[in-house]
């Protein structure tokens, strides 16, 4: 025999249907729980935040809710829907002729606009209202906003308009000046795993709660993410969730090789770095996908250094400690330049022609760096040995031998082994002309002006003397001729002796 019974996905299945249902945005229902029972209703509501987090699903709540009658004679709006109205199972199934449903992403035109502002004069067949939901508003053109701001101006007593938006900055402010707004946030991590793990027993399948905490940290805080990870993992599991088969489907690293690789690159164990590379080789971790968690990884231990309180909500007690006890004789500024380090080697492997050699080569990098003593050690040397000078006698002279370089070569040698977090930041450079004390660069990057400082200072520190980078970047590439102009504007006292030959 055949199953044919319509299998629902999880969350269509457990949409909630009323406002007592609806988990995570508890401020945002007593707002319009207190709106409602005072009878202060708005003509225009806007939803918005990231996917999945209910923006639609209350917009047809909100619709029920002002529609609701038992006897289609007395409505009452109340977010408290014990009984089942006339209204209600037509509005939640997107049917009823007085609630009208529109995705602006396919409907982005002046004349979707038009047919719903022609739909709006009539009066409600149905219901007492006359309820407009767009969602993904902010997709409409500019005619279409145009259009629509005329009926949000003075719109009819019996229309209401839910609009629902995951880009509220797009949207025009002569039509955000005119809606009720409302942020959701993303759902809590405990409210979450609760509210998964509630479901995953309704639907008698087995998972533990380390599983429920993996689906829900992938979710990235939207319920419907969570459900649809939850579906998916329920039919390749058999209705058994494992952590194993969940990391697999999901494509997740194992957060202990994540863990040891973070230790050998804080404590700067180069030797044990070529084992590590090559087993990210061997397993096929993505590139991306590793410096992200690795990252997430620094913050932990950046928050747990500063004794920060966390959610964590992805690593096991067992994780935390072993990552406590890694960190404990680091210094925070260390933590910290490798967070920035991973972060700019995000965009760096992203760019890549190979993404496994760039992560190679910032592995490496991250190692060496963390061999540089941090820095708040090294003002404390140094006011020490400033201390210590004020009480001695005066001594004689020590003559210092200081190092002038005679090409540009030998100037980034000498950078780099002073300080090696500026190599990368030296190879973006291209020589124009190089003169002691003074350098001409260009680049085909975008440069940030406090590296051409950082530059300048360390050569100053390095050799005692001043130097200017002059850095010309695009000005090189914009100037395409010789003019007469040009000249007297260098040379103001040039005389022109033949014009008719330049």
């Amino acid at each position: 025999m055949i199953n044919t019974t319509e299998h629902k996905i999880l969350a269509r299945k457990y949409r909630p249907q009323s406002f007592s249902e609806l988990v995570g945005q508890e401020s945002i229902l007593n707002t319009i729980s207190n709106s409602i029972e005072s009878n202060r209703i708005s003509q225009a509501y806007l939803f918005t935040g990231i996917r999945g987090v209910g923006k639609t699903t209350i917009a047809r709540v909100l619709a029920r809710t002002l529609n609701y009658t038992l006897d289609n004679i007395e409505y009452s709006p109340s977010i408290n829907l014990e009984n089942i109205g006339l209204n209600c199972e037509a509005i939640m199934e997107s049917r009823h002729p007085d609630v009208f449903e529109m995705d602006a992403a396919s409907n982005t035109g002046i004349d979707n606009v038009r047919e719903i502002i022609n739909f709006a004069q009539t009066r409600p067949t149905m219901a007492k209202y006359k309820i407009f939901i767009i969602d993904e508003v902010h997709m409409l053109s500019r005619q279409a906003f145009n259009g629509l701001l005329k009926i949000l101006e003075e719109p009819p007593e019996h229309v209401i308009f839910i609009f629902a938006t995951t880009e509220i900055e797009k949207i025009p402010v002569t039509i955000l000046s005119r809606c009720q707004k409302f942020n959701l946030q993303r759902i809590d991590s405990e409210i979450m795993i609760k509210y998964v793990f509630d479901i995953a027993q309704k639907e008698k399948v087995e998972i533990n709660e380390k599983s429920v905490q993996i689906i829900c940290t992938a979710s990235e805080g939207s319920m419907r993410d969570a459900l649809s990870i939850l579906d998916q993992a329920i039919s390749l599991c058999d209705g058994n969730i494992s952590e194993d088969k969940l990391a697999d489907m999901l494509n997740l690293n194992d957060m202990n090789f994540i863990i040891e690789l973070f230790e050998k690159l804080i404590l700067s164990e180069i030797d044990q770095i070529k084992k590590k590379i090559d087993q990210i080789y061997e397993n096929g971790f993505e590139p991306i996908s590793l410096i992200r968690d690795l990252s997430r990884v620094t913050h932990l231990a950046s928050l747990i250094k500063i004794k920060i309180q966390i959610k964590n909500n992805y690593l096991s007690s067992d994780q935390i400690e072993k990552i406590n006890s890694i960190i404990k004789n680091i210094d925070i500024s260390s933590l910290i330049h490798m967070w920035q380090m991973l972060l700019r080697g995000y965009n760096e492997v992203m760019e890549s022609f190979d993404n496994n050699v760039a992560l190679e080569m910032l592995l490496i990098k991250l190692c060496y760096s963390s061999q540089l003593p941090p820095i708040d050690s090294l003002i404390s040397k140094f006011e020490d040995s400033m201390d210590g000078e004020k009480n001695k006698a005066p001594a004689k002279e020590i003559k210092i031998d200081i190092k002038i370089p005679e090409s540009y070569d030998e100037a980034k040698s000498m950078i780099i082994d002073n300080d090696i977090r500026l190599a990368g930041d030296l190879e973006k450079f291209e020589l124009i002309e190089y003169k002691i004390g003074h350098i001409d660069l260009t680049s085909n990057d975008m440069i940030n002006n406090a590296t051409i400082k950082q530059i300048e200072s360390s050569l100053k520190n390095l050799t005692n003397m001043e130097w200017t980078i002059n850095y010309l970047g695009e000005k090189i590439q914009t100037v395409k001729q010789i003019t007469i102009d040009n000249i007297k504007q260098h040379y103001p006292d040039a005389q022109i002796v033949n014009e008719d030959e330049i």
